[in-house]
């Protein structure tokens, strides 16, 4: 599976521009996004939910990512594998912080 690029509603969240992870999905109950991170961590992966507020639709969603790596490459190698283990599409973003 291909990774994909990133959505443009992201610009307004902050963000480390020399940090990069990889997102692998995103839920609107944070119920949800616990449940599938567990279900990520006992898999071995590094994964984390960060809480993304979007000022356009004044909606808040849980993103689940897994790691953080010091350049673009790295993340997107691991992300290929990452969808192709998972059988569902990653892609690379930078490290957003929370808004």
């Amino acid at each position: 599976m291909s990774v994909k690029t990133k959505p443009a509603k992201d610009a307004h969240i902050p963000a480390q521009k020399d940090r990069f992870t990889i997102q692998i999905i995103s839920k609107k109950q944070l119920k949800d996004a616990q449940q599938f991170a567990k279900k990520l961590i006992i898999s071995g992966y590094d994964a984390y939910i960060q809480k993304a507020y979007f000022k356009e639709t004044e909606e808040i969603w849980y993103r689940v990512r897994i790691g953080s790596y010091d350049n673009y490459n790295s993340a997107k190698a691991v992300a290929d594998v990452v969808s192709s283990e998972l059988g569902m599409s990653a892609w690379v973003d930078f490290v957003r912080l929370e808004n």
